[in-house]
This record gives structure tokens, C-alpha cells and sequence, in this order.
């Protein structure tokens, strides 16, 4: 009975990993798309919203499965609590990448080719490794990299301040560029949102260490 439970939770781990690929590749496929003024990269970004809906309602079935059949010690109540939370925040990732990718879309569909600031592009870069460092702490039970990947928060928000200035002297100097520049802004915004909750899929990986919630 404990081997079959063990497995399953190998199981989760690796269906965790995957959602965290997906997001991650959406994120790639979404800065590229809108850097490169293309629409076929939004419209792909906005179908495989469906596929991470299709992985969350899989892993929360998992989830509520191994509770209910199996009689879990503390440590594997915290893998599968802590499995639950970060599915959610890796589903708001999603949802993130797809809000982003509308914005792309319209821009590209408008025959626009946005001058994309540097900084956008390593926000997208700089998110996406701590999504997919999270995760790996979550998997590997690795506190020193979850705390990484906390800290890396900062990095992304410094971006951020250095986003909107640019953006803020560009709309002052070039009216009518306001528009897109304000659309940069919000995808500027969702990105550091995805830092966020790439900080708290750490938090819950720190827990599953710990026991403590940060």
C-alpha cells in the first residue's frame, strides 16, 4: 500500500513539473509573439490555457484522491497541501500569459510592431526561471533554492521600476505612442504578477521542508 501511495506521489511531482513547463513556455511563447509583432504565438498562448485547465483539474483530482484512500503521514499531508496551493498559483501564471497575449494580439492584428523595451524581455526571461526553479525546489525538497527564487523577486521588480520610466519619458515624448506604451506597462505589471506567484509556489515548497508557513 505505501509503495503504490509513494508512487503516486512521484506521480504528482512530475504532473507539477510538466503544468510548470507549460507555464513556462507560454510565458516564452508569448514575449516572443509580441516582440516579433506576430499573432500566431498569442492565439497559441491563449489555446494552451485550456490545456493548463485541463492539467489543474488533474492534479487537484490526484490530490483529493490520495487523501481520500490513503491514510497520510505529516509529512505527506504538507507534499499534498502544498500541491494544491501551488497549482493554483501556477493556473494564475496561465491566465497571466493568456491576459498578455491578448494585449500581443490586438497589437499585432493592429499592424503595429511595438519597440519592445530590453526590460520586458528579461522580465519574461527572469519569471520564467523562477517558476521552473520553484517548482524543482518543491520537487527536490531544496529550501536553499525555494529561498533563491524568493529572492530573486526583487530582480524582476527592479525591472519593473526601470520599465515604467522608460515607458513613463516615452508616452511624455511621443504622444502618439501612448497608447502602446501604456499597453507595455500592463504587461509589464502581469509579468511581475507572475513573479509573485512564482514566489509563493516557493513559499510552499519551503513548507513542504519546513513545516512553517512563510
Amino acid at each position: 500500500m505505501r509503495k503504490t501511495f509513494d508512487a503516486e506521489l512521484v506521480e504528482l511531482s512530475h504532473e507539477l513539473t510538466a503544468m510548470g513547463t507549460t507555464t513556462q513556455d507560454a510565458i516564452d511563447l508569448v514575449t516572443a509573439s509580441l516582440t516579433q509583432g506576430k499573432a500566431e504565438g498569442a492565439k497559441a498562448t491563449i489555446e494552451m490555457r485550456n490545456t493548463m485547465d485541463q492539467m489543474e483539474r488533474d492534479i487537484e483530482n490526484r490530490c483529493m484522491s490520495l487523501l481520500m484512500r490513503q491514510q497520510p503521514v505529516a509529512r505527506d499531508l504538507r507534499t499534498i497541501s502544498a500541491a494544491m496551493k501551488m497549482v493554483t498559483d501556477l493556473q494564475r501564471i496561465g491566465d497571466q500569459a493568456a491576459n498578455i497575449a491578448e494585449i500581443s494580439l490586438l497589437i499585432a492584428e493592429s499592424g503595429d510592431k511595438p519597440d519592445v523595451p530590453e526590460e520586458i524581455v528579461a522580465m519574461s526571461r527572469q519569471a520564467g526561471l523562477m517558476v521552473r526553479q520553484a517548482i524543482a525546489a518543491y520537487v527536490d525538497r531544496d529550501e536553499n533554492t525555494a529561498r533563491a527564487v524568493i529572492n530573486l523577486d526583487d530582480v524582476v521588480d527592479d525591472l519593473f521600476v526601470q520599465l515604467k520610466k522608460i515607458l513613463v519619458e516615452r508616452i511624455a515624448s511621443r504622444a502618439d505612442h501612448s497608447d502602446r506604451s501604456v499597453d507595455l506597462i500592463i504587461i509589464g505589471k502581469y509579468l511581475e504578477r507572475v513573479a509573485d506567484h512564482a514566489v509563493n509556489i516557493a513559499n510552499w515548497a519551503i513548507f513542504c521542508v519546513t513545516g512553517e508557513i512563510q
